[in-house]
């Protein structure tokens, strides 16, 4: 599985791949060569647009631009699995799907009662489920990928 370092300047970047369920983790301030030797013992691509580190080896040198150039410039490069909605886009840990119960008291009442079907996030108590945001989701990824893929069926959303 391909794993990345994504520069602190590319946040939203980040998002995007973490949403398309991508691990991508933010790659600590600091030298060049630390940042190195991190992907190199976590196995991570570093995304960047430090034009020195993007001469390194292993490394994607990317101009400014919108998250949707960045990512189809990572997919094209990248024989990237895809896994849409299955990776928390706030810290990054895999969402597992819990029972409705499970939920309840967690998320706002109304959301509890609206929805069947709700995941969490181990590392950050972080709550999904399919709210009003899933339609702008599932259309930006749509056409991030400029094709329109399968969602999984435990799909989730915050």
């Amino acid at each position: 599985m391909t794993k990345f370092l994504v520069d602190r300047m590319l946040g939203q970047t980040l998002k995007w791949l973490r949403l398309l369920g991508i691990d991508a983790e933010y790659a600590p301030e600091g030298k060049d060569e630390k940042l190195l030797e991190l992907a190199e013992e976590e196995d991570r691509i570093i995304i960047t647009r430090d034009k020195e580190l993007g001469r390194k080896e292993d490394v994607i040198l990317v101009e400014k631009a919108p998250p949707e150039d960045i990512i189809e410039k990572v997919l094209e490069r990248f024989n990237v699995k895809l896994d849409p909605m299955t990776r928390c886009s706030k810290c990054n840990t895999p969402v597992e799907k819990i029972d409705k119960e499970e939920a309840k008291g967690e998320v706002p009442e109304g959301v509890y009662e609206r929805n069947e079907e709700f995941w969490h996030c181990p590392g950050c108590d972080q709550y999904y489920w399919e709210g009003s945001h899933w339609e702008d989701i599932s259309e930006n990824i749509d056409n991030m990928l400029d094709d329109e893929i399968d969602m999984p069926e435990d799909e989730n959303n915050d």
